[in-house]
């Protein structure tokens, strides 16, 4: 891994009226070689990925709150694409389950910090939380208590956005939302309270999430298999659960009371965030059954009082799926997980279906992998799903041109169009000749330009060229477009009169020679091969049925 630079500084008055963001840490500048190698580091072919820029990173420090509403501080990473064109789409990660604060994403450790990486060398502004008392922030990490995993993954959200309003680096309005196991869980639960809150889902509403092998089922899937007679694979889970959700709930006054000797003693000072994971299973039964460390009453309670007792309440409160999700949601899973079983997808997946009739959700099995090598598959397959919905950089389908045929009334028309799927709309244009319409008449011979931009900040400039067509009088055909532009391999011919049908499409160089002509006839659509064709712009010469014409000028790439 290459980092072109290694000098760490902060940067604090910057923030110095902002509301949530504290301060900024500069963690280095990754070229985008560096980030391929990263890919491939990982099993990943670097053409996986488009890499398109490079990247700086920082630790943002920020204010947030609380599960009592008390003010706190809390951390996190933010991935900044270098010299992106537009303004840009926001994907926030959440990362998985870590007992130790210096393994938080923003430590740039470990390889979660990988994903809000490649998601800005993607063009994204990427980032990712490290929950509350994780990285850098105070205090015990409450366990995945879904409230403020969602208002430290938002209140991030919002500190990036004032650094990179500080910076000059502007955002447009998207939100993709992505986690992984306990990340999994948050990515639900900050979907869910965007949405429900109104003043949130004005200003951050999410465009889409996908939560992946997530917790979503705590009352039901998880507290069962926690308390079950059986082997678990991680068997700190349950210990990091209690104490969580003891900073929050105060379960108990002693941990004698819902821990048996000597894990009640032995147990508490290994949950430090300096211990790692593996020392505090070691420390565990033996058999790997996590239940072995409660009190028999507790268990019997959980059990057969599963309507009264407390701590499957406080679960039951945890759970992230009751509710009706608008935006599309994906739910990443592998059928052979053992740390988090498939099931708490199906019972999320479930009641969005048949209890909310959801009509944005779907699931989506990644095969029968563990945990930990499902999450690749789960994120590739999320990240390339929100590709396809990110606005893609403006690209007009090239200037449709129409050709003018008298030379006492100029008559040529121009018209500048968005190749479908790209740009961000509505678009504005601005033309040569001062008009600001995507179309423009009544124009004498010559050649005119356009710059199209968008509400990302996209733009594009093209041109036109209205030419007489020697010999030929016919009138101008004003009922057809041909996209896209530039092209590769199939060109269009949208007619939108059927009844004045196009005939013999002809296709000419730049040099006015014809290269082949269409032996095609129809009543609204041609689809034209350019298969064999050399790079190049060529002329689409359209006439119809009436004896109205038009020439088009056309961009194939190989």
């Amino acid at each position: 891994m290459k980092k072109t630079f290694t000098l760490l500084f902060v940067c604090c008055s910057m923030f110095a009226h902002s509301q949530f963001a504290d301060s900024l840490t500069y963690l280095g500048y990754f070229t985008k070689d560096s980030i391929k190698s990263i890919l491939t580091s990982q099993g990943i072919p670097s053409i996986v990925f488009n890499i398109a820029y490079d990247v700086k990173v920082y630790r943002v420090t920020y204010n947030t709150v609380k599960w009592d509403s008390s003010a706190t501080t809390a951390s996190g990473l933010l991935c900044v694409p270098v010299g992106i064109p537009c303004k840009t789409a926001i994907v926030s990660y959440q990362h998985g389950t870590i007992l130790q604060k210096n393994q938080s994403v923003s430590f740039l450790v470990g390889n979660e910090w990988f994903i809000p990486l490649i998601g800005a060398a993607l063009g994204y502004d990427g980032m990712a939380p490290d929950y509350l008392g994780m990285g850098t922030g105070p205090g015990f990490h409450p366990y995945q208590h879904a409230h403020t995993e969602a208002t430290a993954t938002i209140d991030m959200i919002r500190a990036c956005k004032e650094v990179l309003d500080t910076m000059g680096a502007p955002y447009d309005n998207q939100l993709f939302l992505l986690g992984y196991s306990q990340g999994g869980h948050s990515t639900m639960a900050t979907h869910q309270l965007i949405q429900q809150t109104p003043y949130l889902d004005s200003v951050m509403h999410v465009t889409a999430s996908a939560p992946m092998s997530g917790a979503y089922d705590m009352g039901g899937v998880m507290g069962d298999l926690l308390t079950s007679n059986q082997p678990y694979p991680a068997p700190f889970y349950l210990p990091y659960l209690i104490f969580g959700y003891q900073e929050v709930y105060h379960l108990y006054t002693n941990p004698g009371d819902i821990m048996i000797a000597p894990y009640d003693s032995t147990l508490p000072p290994l949950f430090n965030g300096v211990t790692p994971e593996g020392t505090v299973d070691n420390a565990m039964p033996h058999s790997g059954i996590p239940v072995q460390i409660m009190q028999p009453y507790q268990v019997d309670s959980f059990v057969n009082d599963s309507n009264t007792n407390f701590f499957r309440i406080i679960l039951d409160s945890n759970d992230t799926y009751r509710w009706n999700p608008t935006s599309p949601m994906h739910l990443y899973f592998c059928t052979g997980d053992h740390y988090v079983p498939h099931a708490n997808t199906t019972v999320a997946y479930n009641y969005f279906i048949d209890s909310m009739h959801a009509t944005t959700v779907d699931t989506f099995d990644m095969g029968p992998y563990e945990h930990q090598a499902c999450a690749p598959y789960a994120i590739l397959n999320a990240v390339q799903w929100f590709q396809s919905l990110t606005y893609k950089h403006i690209a007009p389908a090239g200037v449709t041109t129409y050709a003018s045929t008298l030379a006492g009334s100029p008559n040529g028309s121009l018209v500048a169009i968005v190749a479908p799927g790209y740009g961000n709309p509505p678009f504005n244009y601005a033309w040569s000749n001062g008009a600001t319409t995507d179309s423009i008449s009544g124009l004498a011979q010559g050649t005119y330009y356009v710059t199209v931009t968008d509400q990302s900040n996209c733009l594009y400039v093209d041109s036109g060229t209205v030419q007489f067509i020697n010999g030929i009088q016919d009138e101008v055909l004003t009922n057809v477009r041909v996209y896209p532009n530039p092209a590769k391999g199939m060109v269009y011919i949208e007619n939108t009169n059927p009844a004045d049908n196009i005939k013999q499409p002809q296709v000419y160089d730049m040099q006015g020679r014809l290269i082949t002509t269409y032996m095609v006839r129809t009543g609204s659509s041609i689809q034209l091969y350019f298969d064999n064709a050399a790079q190049g712009v060529y002329y689409v010469r359209l006439t119809s049925d009436s004896g109205k014409s038009m020439v088009s000028k056309i961009t194939i790439l190989e």
